[in-house]
């Protein structure tokens, strides 16, 4: 078994494995950063860390109904990043039984960001690594950023 941490973005329901999180918290103010991407909604200091905020929403073009929105943070392998999501509801624990590789024929979101897909009841969870998230150069832009 493991544990997965439950979130929405718009309409869709996501999980993370709960060992790739960092922490859970709530979006405090966001330094803006020029010219950067659409999704980069800009830096914010976690205890006198620069960490980037990527809106998952905007990144996964699948809109926001974010009444109690959440920033989750995960490790990269050189800095962290915090992704905004609309609403955190649960940590499930699934069955590796119950938890499936994802085809290749799921539309919408781009197939390398999903993980897995995982059966709770009738309903599907779709299972991201928000560490792929990002493209390699996506990433190098992000670290010239916070090098700077």
């Amino acid at each position: 078994m493991k544990q997965y941490v439950v979130f929405s973005v718009g309409d869709q329901l996501f999980g993370v494995e709960i060992l790739d999180i960092v922490e859970i918290i709530k979006p405090t103010k966001f330094t803006k950063i020029p010219n950067a991407p659409e999704y980069l909604e800009g830096l914010i200091d976690l205890r006198g860390t620069s960490v980037p905020i990527i809106n998952l929403s905007k990144r996964l073009m699948l809109g926001s109904n974010a009444l109690n929105p959440k920033v989750v943070i995960v490790q990269l392998d050189k800095f962290m990043m915090g992704f905004l999501v609309d609403d955190v509801s649960e940590i499930l624990k699934i069955d590796e039984q119950n938890v499936e590789e994802a085809k290749e024929n799921i539309k919408g979101i781009k197939r390398n960001y999903i993980q897995s897909i995982a059966r709770i009841g009738e309903e599907l969870l779709i299972i991201l690594n928000l560490k792929r998230v990002l493209t390699i150069d996506e990433e190098q832009l992000i670290e010239r950023v916070l090098n700077n």
